[in-house]
């Protein structure tokens, strides 16, 4: 063949330690993984399908309703009104990160999607495109620190 050239296979030298394997993108919940064993291991298996499809639906939900509050948070405060409204979608929004945070950034519904059999129980088991999925907590995240910085100047400057 032209153009090819081949090379001789070289060899491992054994005076180095391999280098250590590259991390998993898998994180492994911090707490949410023991609560939710016993739950799975009560479910029979011709009911673990459904519940898959049952509990992407309540992630999805949960989803789209903390999402609403985090745009709602931040147009107030785009607005620069702060209303209760504000406060109350700022706590739901400021205890879900937390909840997450405090699980090693997994959902604590996660573990029990992938115990009942979901292929990822992570932030991609809800029904969005994969593309946005993968990305929903650095928006959200990046949405939710602009709210914050606009809410807290709203709150500095009344009078």
């Amino acid at each position: 063949m032209i153009g090819i050239r081949r090379q001789a296979p070289q060899a491992v030298r054994q005076d180095r330690p391999a280098a250590p394997a590259a991390p998993s993108a898998r994180r492994e919940p911090a707490w949410s993984g023991p609560l939710t064993t016993p739950i799975a291991a009560r479910v029979p298996p011709r009911c673990r399908r459904p519940l898959v499809a049952l509990i992407k639906a309540i992630h999805t939900a949960i989803f789209f309703s903390i999402a609403g509050l985090i745009v709602l948070f931040t147009w107030d405060g785009v607005r620069g009104r702060l209303r209760r409204r504000t406060v109350a979608a700022a706590v739901v929004a400021l205890a879900e990160s937390a909840v997450y945070a405090s699980n090693n950034q997994v959902c604590p519904l996660s573990p029990l999607a992938e115990e009942l059999g979901a292929e990822s129980g992570s932030v991609t088991d809800i029904f969005l495109p994969d593309w946005l999925s993968r990305r929903i907590p650095v928006i959200s995240g990046s949405v939710l620190i602009v709210g914050l910085v606009l809410n807290l100047r709203t709150w500095r400057n009344r009078p």
